[in-house]
């Protein structure tokens, strides 16, 4: 029996302003089709997601991070690529940015080709899920996620990949922790956005920096940490990520309307860098 569908009510949807999931909300975020998505209707299952503010406005479209990556290219993959072998332990709400910061790697691996990281990654990815409860849901994308690395199929990974974070999400969505959610998709963004500045760094042009300008997905994350609970809002770790978020916020408005120069980049890649590092340390 075909699912039921109803409308999607645009009062259930937070302000959002312009092109992500998770993870480059990588980064970009919906820019006029959002207008035009809001027309659309969506399952029962969606209509929960949109409940809780779960949705595909509040966390990186798939499709994007790899197109975003592929303009990009060459990418600089040894000096952003990072070693997963070491655990890493901390609050339920560390982990979460620590597993969308994996997501993200999994987009760079993929798109740079690379075979050989790609088990560590999906043992990596295992363990933090371990860490959220949603280990059932991981296993067997990570064991697809090395079994297609050996074969090279790369287009099936980059689908692999995008049904991992999704799976996780609807996760989380049962246990009804969107805040968890939510995370993962900051901590995605992060990442992301530490590859891309990166790689624009080491090939730069205006075209290319102009893709790290993204005040309003930066202004939207800095809203939903205000939403976390004040023992976690103002915890060491997200007071961090707050200042970082104002910084690069900062640079972008100071830039404005010339855009950003290799000075900025340089910025905007160094702080994020050494805030996605900080994420990685046991609290």
């Amino acid at each position: 029996m075909p699912r039921k569908t109803v409308p999607l009510r645009t009062n259930a949807l937070r302000p959002l302003v312009a092109p992500a999931s998770l993870i480059l909300a990588l980064v970009c975020w919906p820019g006029p089709s959002f207008l035009r998505a809001q027309e659309q209707t969506i399952t029962e299952e969606g209509y929960e997601r949109e409940e809780l503010g779960v949705n595909r406005y509040t966390a990186p479209p798939i499709a994007r991070i790899f197109r975003q990556l592929d303009e990009l290219k060459p990418l600089p993959f040894d000096q952003i690529n990072r070693d997963h072998q070491r655990p890493i332990r901390g609050s339920r709400d560390q982990m979460a940015l620590v597993f969308g910061g994996l997501i993200a790697d999994g987009f760079l691996l993929v798109a740079c080709e690379k075979k050989a990281p790609i088990d560590e990654l999906g043992r990596a990815l295992l363990r933090q899920a371990q860490s959220l409860s949603v280990a059932d849901c991981v296993t067997r994308h990570s064991a697809s996620l090395t079994e297609l690395a050996k074969h090279g199929d790369w287009s099936a990974m980059r689908i692999e990949l995008a049904a991992t974070q999704e799976d996780v999400e609807q996760a989380m969505i049962e246990l009804r922790d969107q805040k968890v959610a939510h995370l993962i998709s900051l901590g995605g963004w992060l990442r992301g956005l530490e590859i891309c500045a990166a790689a624009v760094e080491a090939d730069f042009s205006p075209a290319r920096a102009r893709l790290l300008s993204q005040p309003d997905v930066i202004d939207y994350f800095a809203g939903e940490i205000k939403t976390l609970p004040p023992i976690v809002a103002h915890s060491p770790l997200f007071q961090k990520i707050r200042a970082q978020l104002s910084e690069i916020r900062r640079v972008i408005d100071s830039t404005l309307p010339a855009g950003l120069g290799i000075a900025e980049v340089t910025k905007i890649h160094n702080g994020v860098r050494e805030l996605n590092r900080e994420i990685e340390t046991t609290h």
